[in-house]
């Protein structure tokens, strides 16, 4: 894919300050729609609240005769385990509980994005840590867009005509040995079918990576055949 992190991050953040109040974090999250809100401090993300991290407080209330706040629930273990190993840093749950502000709620080591890495990168980063989103910032650390998940999938809802045109284009970049004319595609749903007739095999997967390239497609059927079937070792002769 050729698609950046430009492309598809949304410009129009919404962000709070270290010292927004725990209510108005609650209030924008719900009203704004979103699913975290960066904390910037002179123009620079320093953390990042989510909604997981706002509802520490209602997980941690107490039920029945439990008592105050810091009862005597606990988190369970595959939970505790997700905050230790997931490399965001912060406080822990039960401290998030007892946050009224947004420094003490956020994750401190944040996980961000370059304008110009690849929707690729963008999607490993964040299954990598495990996050929905990235504050994307530029060179300074200065904060220029967010993206989500939900982003990343705009390069899969092209037009097919738009990607039949780059696939057009890839193929034209392909080696010599492809003569003119002597494979044809279809686009359907984003679905690219191969058909035509190639020298060798070896020539299929080198196709296969240019169309590939293509941003927004679902995948690629393959229906090439070949002369020679380069790719099948000769078989060592028997010698008894």
């Amino acid at each position: 894919m050729t698609a950046t992190v430009r492309d598809v991050m949304t410009t129009d953040v919404v962000t709070i300050g270290p010292d927004t109040a725990f209510k108005d974090i609650a209030n924008c999250i719900i009203t704004k729609n979103v699913a975290a809100l960066p904390v910037v401090d002179r123009g620079r993300v320093v953390g990042v609240v989510s909604e997981s991290d706002l509802v520490h407080k209602a997980e941690f209330q107490p039920e029945g005769d439990e008592g105050h706040l810091d009862s005597g629930y606990r988190e369970p273990m595959r939970a505790w385990l997700r905050h230790a190993l997931g490399g965001v840093g912060g406080a822990s749950a039960r401290d998030k509980a007892l946050a009224e502000k947004a420094d003490r709620l956020m994750s401190r080591n944040v996980v961000t994005a370059h304008p110009d890495a690849s929707v690729v990168q963008a999607a490993r980063v964040m299954d990598r840590y495990d996050v929905k989103q990235l504050p994307v910032v530029d060179e300074h650390g200065h904060l220029v867009g967010i993206v989500s998940r939900r982003d990343l999938l705009r390069v899969f809802v092209r037009k097919d005509a738009d990607i039949a045109r780059d696939v057009g284009t890839a193929l034209g970049r392909a080696p010599r040995w492809l003569e003119p004319g002597s494979i044809s595609f279809t686009v359907q749903d984003g679905m690219v079918t191969l058909e035509g007739r190639l020298e060798q095999h070896s020539h299929v997967p080198v196709l296969l990576q240019l169309v590939q390239s293509v941003d927004g497609i679902v995948g690629v059927h393959d229906r090439l055949t070949w002369n020679v079937d380069d790719l099948v070792r000769p078989r060592t002769p028997y010698l008894p």
